[in-house]
């Protein structure tokens, strides 16, 4: 079930996630090709769990907004539906704060990195924030799926008295 139609950001993270996946494929096809001819290649590997973070953060918002995500909604599907909006209008503040720790931790992760100039002990050495600017950038997005998310769901919870599906 859809809590509504889909904004700019979350449209955007899903064509990126698409067009970093065909940059995946690109380097993952490339590294094949070229061990078969015993070409080293590093970036098919390393380059790939990159772009799988990023692809799959980046997407979030738009799994978020479908909610295309695991549930277990057993116990909720009973209840009046006035109570099933409230709950799952808390449930949506809860993963707010959430989404505001994350955000807060990884945005510090990312920056004491980039400052300090970790980087990954791969072949390619490439650095952490690179990675983790990415998850960041995915969390933002999520957050601010998530309060639109909220807030269409109250304003429907107040038109409607409870019946917010």
């Amino acid at each position: 079930m859809e809590t509504g139609k889909a904004r700019w950001h979350e449209r955007a993270g899903v064509f990126a996630s698409a067009a970093l996946l065909i940059v995946l494929f690109g380097l993952l096809l490339t590294d094949v090709i070229l061990r078969w001819l015993h070409v080293e290649f590093y970036w098919g590997s390393e380059g790939g769990g990159l772009l799988m973070a990023w692809m799959i953060f980046l997407a979030l918002p738009m799994v978020m907004r479908t909610r295309g995500h695991i549930a277990t909604d057993f116990v909720v599907a009973h209840l009046p539906d006035g109570v099933k909006a409230m709950l799952r209008m808390a449930g949506h503040v809860l993963m707010i704060a959430y989404l505001a720790c994350l955000v807060w931790y990884c945005a510090d992760l990312a920056h004491s990195n980039w400052q300090g100039g970790a980087r990954f002990q791969g072949i390619l050495r490439l650095p952490m924030y690179l990675v983790q600017s990415g998850i960041l950038v995915g969390l933002l997005l999520m957050l601010l799926s998530e309060i639109l998310i909220l807030y269409e769901e109250a304003r429907a919870f107040g038109r409607t008295g409870g019946d917010a599906t």
